[in-house]
């Protein structure tokens, strides 16, 4: 999404009022995460993992302990936004803010957007995103960029409610795990 399609206000009124009437009684709060929110994050990053059929490698209070240290311990640019409905963490929105070097201007890169199978379509991933969009202006970034799984209708269904978005042909490509291994190992050759 670039500075010349971010979403008119009309868009975030329309987020916000979807937030609070799916909610019931417009009970969603969203904040950064605390240290005391791990053991919830890592909950929800199992979950997460589930819904892409991903098996989850690690224990959820492994996972818990690596996150407090990366995330709180650690000087870390990856920033979380938490959402509770009830007291109790619904979803997570995962962002670093980058430099755009090309263009000269500050970015936010959603890294995951994700809400729990209970929570969805309550209106908690557009308090979430509603957040996100709220930091930007008040940040003075002017873009933000994020992906979807084609497969994914709701998701996408939900950011094209956004209003105009710069959708791009631009393939995603990741090397991870075996493969990153040997590709360092073949530039060492």
């Amino acid at each position: 999404m670039s500075a010349d399609t971010f979403p008119p206000p009309s868009a975030l009124r329309d987020l916000d009022r979807t937030a609070d009437e799916s909610s019931g009684n417009g009970q969603i709060a969203v904040r950064e995460a605390q240290p005391d929110d791990v053991d919830s994050l890592a909950l929800l990053a199992q979950e997460l993992l589930a819904f892409y059929g991903l098996p989850a490698r690690n224990q959820r209070s492994y996972m818990a302990h690596v996150m407090t240290a990366e995330l709180f311990e650690r000087e870390s640019n990856l920033k979380i936004l938490v959402s509770e409905t009830m007291g109790t963490v619904s979803g997570f929105l995962a962002y670093t803010e980058v430099f755009a070097f090309a263009s000269c201007q500050r970015s936010f890169f959603i890294q995951d957007l994700f809400v729990t199978r209970k929570a969805r379509s309550s209106g908690v991933g557009a308090a979430l995103m509603g957040e996100l969009l709220r930091l930007a202006d008040e940040t003075n970034v002017a873009q933000i960029d994020w992906t979807a799984d084609p497969w994914n209708e709701k998701a996408v269904a939900f950011y094209e409610k956004l209003g105009p978005l710069l959708k791009s042909d631009k393939i995603l490509y990741r090397l991870a795990g075996p493969a990153l291994r040997q590709s360092v190992l073949d530039q060492k050759r």
